[in-house]
């Protein structure tokens, strides 16, 4: 008798199955007034590249239209533990929901520019800094938004926010429908970074997400195909976490950026279900980015590593360890880890932070010239 062969792709159906049958729908964005509830209104000015809905509770959907301005006052309750997000039920319990407080829609680019300019000209010279969070796969717009607030509040962001919503269809099946989206998504994310660097902002932090890493490395790119070395020139640093790239196709678009980004940072894991998945779709060579296969060959590009492997307090599916795992923001608040990125771990171990210290000199990869070697 012939032995029973499984096809691979009746496989990946199923776990696609399966992971689709884990998903909710989109969250709700209800307005609510805390009154009384503890926590933190965090305000994120918009660009997206997603069709508007009539239904507030939606404000974007899935689909793809021109790029548009808007702002969210994002609802951070303090009741709850640090990568939490609790999405709203309907009514919204601000004492312990996500939630918006206001939402300016539609407005125009000069008054959206001139809300970002009023906002850094309020804050010290030394911290007019931008954040432009570009969110992943499988994200309905109200997610992204709750996700980038709750970054800004468990790590303590004080700077400005943008968050960049690209057409995300939110649902595991429509793969291919993100990947299109992503190239799709490119242009408006050009438009929106040559935006903030007329700002008044010192410098310009980007952090992308899974997918969003392909829409910012295909912007960083046209970016430089189209002259822009001053737009380039603001970003720094560049971080792109759990990258859902394949690695030819990263060196592909980092040969086509010049200049390239002064600090680039890869953050990986082995643990990371979703890539896991995506490299199946890719034929299971191990060759998407985030998997961090090709760890020593990013160090030898110039690019750091941060490899959260070895993180066991993130998220389920090990795909948004970067925003939920309580070490990392330990690590972040402490200090280890910029100290460990600028190769200078020993101070924080002389600050009686030895066992943070360890694990920062564990989880960071650093090239050559981070350490003062030319």
């Amino acid at each position: 008798m012939r032995p029973h062969t499984v096809n691979p792709c009746f496989v990946l159906a199923l776990a696609l199955f399966a992971l689709s049958a884990c998903t909710t729908a989109p969250a709700h964005l209800p307005i609510v007034s805390p009154h009384v509830a503890a926590g933190v209104s965090e305000p994120i000015l918009i660009a997206t590249t997603r069709a508007t809905s009539e239904d507030p509770d939606i404000r974007l959907t899935p689909g793809r239209g021109a790029l548009s301005f808007a702002r969210a006052d994002v609802w951070v309750p303090a009741n709850r533990l640090a990568g939490d997000i609790t999405h709203p039920t309907l009514p919204a319990d601000p004492a312990r929901e996500f939630a918006l407080t206001g939402y300016q829609a539609d407005l125009a680019p000069e008054a959206w520019s001139a809300m970002l300019d009023q906002h850094l000209s309020s804050m010290p010279l030394a911290e007019r800094q931008v954040l432009v969070f570009v969110h992943g796969f499988n994200t309905p717009f109200s997610d992204g938004l709750y996700l980038n607030a709750q970054i800004l509040n468990d790590y303590g962001v004080r700077t400005a926010a943008v968050h960049y919503a690209w057409p995300s269809a939110g649902h595991w099946p429509a793969y291919l429908y993100d990947r299109d989206s992503a190239q799709f998504a490119r242009d408006g994310l050009v438009e929106t970074l040559e935006r903030v660097s007329d700002s008044p902002a010192t410098s310009i932090i980007l952090l992308a997400h899974s997918m969003g890493s392909l829409v910012t490395m295909e912007a960083l790119r046209q970016l430089s195909l189209e002259g822009r070395t001053d737009v380039l020139a603001r970003l720094d640093p560049v971080i792109l976490a759990s990258p859902d790239i394949d690695f030819d196709v990263f060196l592909n678009q980092l040969d086509a950026i010049d200049p390239p980004p002064a600090h680039l940072a890869v953050l990986v894991s082995d643990r990371d279900r979703v890539l896991a998945l995506s490299d199946s779709l890719r034929g299971g060579h191990q060759s998407c980015l985030g998997i961090g296969r090709q760890r020593d060959a990013l160090v030898e590009r110039g690019i750091a590593v941060i490899d959260l492997s070895e993180l066991r307090d993130g998220s389920l599916l090990g795909h948004v360890d970067f925003a939920t795992s309580e070490t990392l923001m330990q690590l972040a608040a402490s200090g280890a880890l910029s100290e460990a990125l600028n190769g200078e771990p020993g101070q924080s171990r002389e600050s009686g932070l030895g066992a943070l210290a360890d694990m920062a000199a564990r989880i960071i990869y650093l090239p050559a010239r981070a350490l003062g070697e030319r």
